[in-house]
């Protein structure tokens, strides 16, 4: 168990503001959710296929099964930080948990979904818009008057358009991070939530940092062996989500 995380009691004291953290507290958060995984691993596997066998189902539904599985993601995601909350209290860790969400906080979570995947929807549209503008019409222009600058030019604003765009998921991930965990812990409301959440990220952007970068190493080594290692990294992931909101909401 991570080092921070311990010295939390049970029965800590909710902090709305969040506490600012150390960055390297970080890595603990890997090494709680791995501690956890190890207690449960039979569990969380089960919760971990399951989940990705749903989310495989309704992405091969043409259109609206991308949207459901999407709206439903932070009411799995709800169900599973109770069951780490279980663990944390030495309660039993069941299979229902991953269900758990779906049942008096279903209708917040939903709402969580939707107004994160419409806040995406916009600033994806917006990115587009001005990636194909741009992109489009320097190649179309260059292609006309036969010049390899504008071409290239082109290219490149597309290239930087890329990087605007990953910039702008950075605040989005922020604010999807702790909502759900505020949404079934403490009844925040949905807006408040995404808010609170990114608020208290940028508060510790060098510990979200960090956090993202150790995400996508280990996210390249679980996807070597056929992807096997998310069967791993996936429950041990929830765990680190759910130690980094102990560490900095609850004082």
């Amino acid at each position: 168990m991570s080092n921070l995380v311990s010295e939390v009691p049970l029965q800590a004291k909710y902090n709305p503001e969040g506490n600012a953290i150390d960055a390297g507290k970080a890595t603990s958060w890997y090494g709680y959710g791995f501690d956890q995984f190890k207690a449960n691993a039979g569990v969380w596997i089960g919760m971990v296929v399951v989940l990705f066998v749903i989310m495989f189902v309704l992405n091969v539904i043409p259109g609206i099964g991308p949207f459901i599985f999407n709206l439903l993601m932070p009411a799995f995601f709800g169900g599973l930080m109770l069951a780490c909350q279980a663990h944390r209290e030495s309660k039993p860790v069941t299979f229902e948990f991953l269900f758990a969400g779906f049942k008096d906080k279903f209708g917040s979570l939903a709402l969580l979904g939707l107004i994160w995947m419409i806040g995406f929807f916009v600033v994806s549209m917006i990115v587009g818009v001005f990636a194909v503008a741009v992109f489009g019409g320097a190649i179309a222009t260059g292609a006309a008057f036969g010049s390899a600058s504008l071409m290239g030019l082109g290219f490149s604003a597309l290239l930087g358009f890329v990087l605007l765009a990953m910039l702008i998921a950075i605040p989005l991930a922020m604010a999807i991070w702790f909502a759900p965990a505020l949404v079934v812990f403490h009844n925040v409301a949905p807006i408040d939530a995404l808010l609170m959440s990114l608020k208290v990220s940028l508060k510790n952007w060098a510990a979200f940092l960090l956090f993202f970068v150790l995400y996508i190493v280990f996210a390249i080594l679980a996807s070597i062996p056929l992807g096997l290692g998310w069967l791993v990294l996936g429950p041990v992931l929830i765990g680190a989500i759910y130690a980094a909101y102990r560490d900095i909401f609850l004082a």
